[in-house]
């Protein structure tokens, strides 16, 4: 995740400076990240050691954590037994690196993009901290249009609008359906049709995760989800 401890904590620093967090979900970063030195940035502490460790519930604890990943502060990862009846254990979760953060919103026209000339033809050097982070296809996916600073962003946007529907919701199992709608924003972009690139990522991520959700809710009930609400 992060080459050092010293990255972590700088991380964890910028998170606190640039996010308006709870008390609650303070704590819940710090002990993250105090459990997270072994491999600098991933815990995998169960949701109950964390509320033990700041004195809450775990009902309390799960709230903070889906919050901070909304807000691209971690991500969490299930994590499945290799054998028997394969039950989920404790999360693997993730700490990301800070990036700046910009509120967006569903409209195409709130937001400035970057530059067509530059932002899409060249990436920069990193030390590779990001591409560790996040899912293999995600930064195959993401990579050869953004930089580290703006695909941070971008991978913020993703957790966020999936979130904002279900955060139930993976990437991992839906991956050529967010990835579909991205490669459709950024030619619609390339092609002069898209005034905010991340403005529209945020509302097209959405709407996958929108109908990820109506199927799921089909299949389990015959009730269709009422997407337009």
């Amino acid at each position: 995740m992060f080459q050092s401890v010293e990255e972590l904590n700088e991380a964890v620093r910028s998170h606190r400076a640039q996010c308006a967090l709870t008390r609650t979900e303070l704590a819940v970063l710090d002990v993250l990240a105090q459990y997270s030195c072994v491999e600098p940035g991933v815990s995998y502490l169960r949701k109950s050691k964390i509320a033990e460790a700041i004195g809450k519930s775990r009902r309390t604890v799960i709230r903070a954590c889906n919050r901070l990943e909304e807000l691209g502060i971690i991500a969490q990862y299930k994590r499945m037994r290799q054998t028997g009846d394969r039950r989920q254990t404790s999360n693997k979760i993730v700490i990301l690196p800070a990036a700046s953060k910009t509120p967006v919103t569903p409209e195409c026209h709130t937001e400035k993009a970057p530059s067509k000339n530059s932002n899409f033809n060249n990436t920069i050097a990193t030390n590779g901290a990001l591409k560790r982070s996040i899912p293999a296809q995600l930064y195959a996916a993401l990579s050869p249009y953004f930089n580290d600073v703006e695909m941070y962003k971008a991978v913020g946007l993703l957790y966020r609008a999936k979130a904002s529907v279900d955060r139930a919701i993976t990437f991992e199992d839906h991956a050529g359906a967010f990835i579909d709608a991205f490669k459709s924003v950024v030619f619609s972009y390339k092609r002069g049709k898209v005034r905010s690139l991340y403005g529209c990522l945020y509302g097209a991520w959405r709407a996958v995760a929108t109908e990820i959700k109506r199927r799921a809710t089909f299949n389990n009930t015959g009730i269709f989800y009422d997407w337009l609400a």
